[in-house]
């Protein structure tokens, strides 16, 4: 257990890191580890609680993800649903962010994303690609050896095969090869490809950063707090920031004091805190609260086709039937459309499992299609055996010849963050943005590809209300090189409203991207964090 007891904290820290996320953990460990003389004093706090994945920690029931959803009655669930008028966020809460969470894809997004104006001219991509590898080398990504095993994987690159172009294996943050105790002091397993990645990893292989960074931060004396969650922050007169907020079941009203506050709290998160304290008086630029971004994310479902595809998952259930035909990771290869496209047409397609948790509700949910009499036989029959409530799993069901997509692109990164009282985003007709049709279009061919119905996302299609759902939230807080545009400078530093810097105050976490990057973000948010560190160890 990583978190130290609440009544061992200090009055006040060198560095107080809000958020455990890849952005907190990166920055506190770099920190914590530097050799700095004196060592500074570092305390990381977290809304959320503490999960040990060797203890049956996260669900793998329906009920039990439906229990562990965030609310004001459970302000300590692993999960959290925000919904907007024009989006709908998931996220995950607890030691080490959405990392308990994702689907652990480490991906480079092209260079050419850093080459957009609204990015600093200092971050090209050859200054960045050392970030890149450091924090892909500590987080441990590689490719899955099993790929060419799973069907889902074929099922890809049958409709690569159509386009001219492969289904590329991703670098992934998992564990495949070892059983011991990490050089952190961590244990871990190999991956069982049980497909529980977006529901918690219980079996130790997922390389989350309570396996890499988190204990990096504290064996190196960083103090890390949980159920602690951030309000505001302002400055005395001496200079020093107050960091206020509540902790624990009884939220307990806390002020801590601290020369540097890195905030790292998520990009809805880290951004509400600064327009509350800037309601209350921090000086901010005019930019905070712009360029949100869902990082052009939509999904899509190939249902019941002619082909097997094994994409559910069996969680803890190693007995189950379901074990024999694992479907691997929750993400293993992805099709990248780039080439001579503009950057703005550009994407890539992923396939998904659905988690063990999701399996039964997702058999239920398709039950109408089996109805109707003008579907064929043979592909009927597959219906029927996902309703069969005597069978626990079928290899042969509907289920297992379907394909589930995430798709990644670029959206306009026209949301804003609006505060009263807490903060909410408005994005009028984000999901009618061009992109969206395009990504709609292409999911219908890779249904075809495989002969099954396609099913588009039914918030974004039912009634043509064009909703948009996201797991990758970014911006409200962007970089660049100018306060009227940015909430930050290149090294994640806070403007003031009238372009001077705050000393001692940055952002480093999802906030700070200016744009979408057409992949998944977490090692483009690990690698801003490494260089970010960097610079104020070196100014320290």
């Amino acid at each position: 257990m990583f978190t130290s007891p609440w009544e061992k904290r200090r009055a006040s820290y060198d560095f107080v890191v809000v958020g455990s996320g890849y952005g907190g953990a990166i920055t506190a460990a770099r920190l914590a580890s530097a050799p700095l003389n004196p060592k500074p004093s570092i305390c990381i706090l977290e809304r959320g609680s503490e999960r040990w994945p060797g203890n049956l920690r996260f669900p793998d029931t329906v009920d039990g993800v439906m229990e562990e959803f965030r609310s004001a009655m459970n302000p300590f669930g692993l999960y959290e649903l925000l919904n907007y008028n024009d989006i709908s966020v998931i996220k995950g809460c607890g030691l080490g962010g959405t990392s308990l969470i994702n689907a652990n894809v480490a991906a480079t997004p092209g260079a050419e994303v850093f080459d957009q104006p609204e990015w600093p001219r200092a971050l090209h991509w050859e200054y960045l690609r050392t970030y890149f590898d450091r924090a892909r080398s500590t987080l441990g990504a590689g490719p899955d050896p099993r790929a060419s095993r799973f069907p889902k994987v074929a099922a890809m690159q049958r409709r690569a095969q159509e386009l001219g172009l492969q289904a590329h294996l991703l670098d992934l943050a998992i564990n495949f090869t070892e059983t011991d105790t990490n050089q952190y002091g961590v244990p871990r397993r190999p991956c069982l490809g049980c497909g529980d990645c977006t529901t918690g990893c219980n079996h130790l292989s997922k390389s989350t950063l309570y396996m890499n960074y988190l204990p990096m931060a504290r064996n190196a004396g960083a103090q890390i707090f949980t159920e602690a969650e951030v309000d505001t922050i302002d400055q005395d007169p001496s200079g020093l920031w107050r960091v206020r907020g509540r902790q624990g079941d009884t939220a307990e009203p806390f002020t801590l004091r601290a020369g540097n506050v890195i905030l790292a709290a998520g990009s809805i998160n880290s951004t509400e805190i600064l327009m509350r304290s800037q309601a209350r008086g921090l000086s901010m630029s005019p930019a905070l609260g712009t360029r949100f971004s869902c990082n052009g994310d939509f999904f899509g479902l190939a249902y019941n086709g002619q082909f097997r595809t094994q994409i559910t998952g069996f969680g803890n259930h190693s007995d189950s039937p379901a074990a024999e035909y694992p479907p691997g990771p929750a993400i293993v290869s992805a099709i990248h459309y780039d080439g001579a496209r503009p950057l703005a047409d550009r994407f890539q397609i992923e396939d998904l499992t659905i988690p063990g948790a999701f399996v039964a509700a997702a058999r239920r949910a398709f039950a109408a299609l089996s109805q109707d009499q003008r579907t064929d036989p043979v592909v009927r029959g597959r219906m029927r055996r996902d309703l069969d409530p005597a069978v626990a799993y079928d290899p042969d069901g509907a289920l297992n010849h379907t394909m589930f997509y995430l798709v990644m692109g670029f959206d306009d990164a026209r949301g804003r963050m609006v505060f009263d009282k807490s903060v909410r985003v408005v994005w009028d007709d984000a999901g009618r943005q061009p992109i969206y049709d395009r990504l709609n279009e292409e999911l219908s061919l890779h249904a075809k590809a495989l002969d099954a119905a396609y099913l588009a996302n039914p918030l974004w299609s039912f009634l043509e209300m064009r909703r948009l759902i996201t797991a990758h939230p970014i911006g409200g807080c962007p970089l660049g090189d100018d306060y009227t545009s940015a909430v930050v400078n290149q090294w994640g530093q806070a403007f003031r409203a009238n372009g001077d810097l705050h000393r001692g105050l940055y952002v480093a976490d999802g906030a700070i991207l200016p744009t979408s990057i057409g992949a998944n973000p977490f090692l483009t948010i690990s690698a801003l964090a490494e260089h970010i560190a960097e610079r104020i160890i070196g100014q320290t």
